[in-house]
């Protein structure tokens, strides 16, 4: 069942999970800066699972699209890594904010150069 079917409709609001989608163009509030979507791919696959009704309505939310990435990404092979994605900082390989880009969305693994908004940690 949509979560958000029984609900009044807020453009606020994830159509997948119904909690705040964090989103700066539906938002009342005002203008924030970018918002976080501008920086991640948001699949096809995963905006054909939003209901008909709610489609073009309302944002999905970074929790339902890290989530749908994390689970993608279960034996998939990460991008080519290409020369300047990343340094060596005291023996540890640190990629850099354009590789995690082109990945397309956050480990959670606390990267140095992680170009995505931090969150609580996502129940799998």
């Amino acid at each position: 069942m949509n979560p958000t079917a029984t609900k009044i409709f807020d453009a606020g609001q994830c159509p997948l999970c119904g909690q705040a989608n964090a989103c700066q163009i539906c938002t009342v509030a005002a203008y924030k800066g970018p918002c976080w979507c501008a920086k991640v791919k948001i699949p096809e696959e995963l905006i054909a699972q939003v209901p008909a009704d709610l489609r073009n309505k309302a944002c999905i939310c970074r929790a339902c699209v890290m989530k749908f990435h994390r689970g993608k990404a279960v034996g998939a092979a990460l991008p080519k890594i290409l020369p300047g994605d990343f340094y060596f900082d005291g023996g540890a390989m640190v990629f850099t904010a354009e590789y995690h880009l082109r990945r397309g969305y956050c480990c959670d693994s606390g990267c140095r150069h992680c170009p995505f908004e931090t969150l609580p940690a996502i129940a799998t």
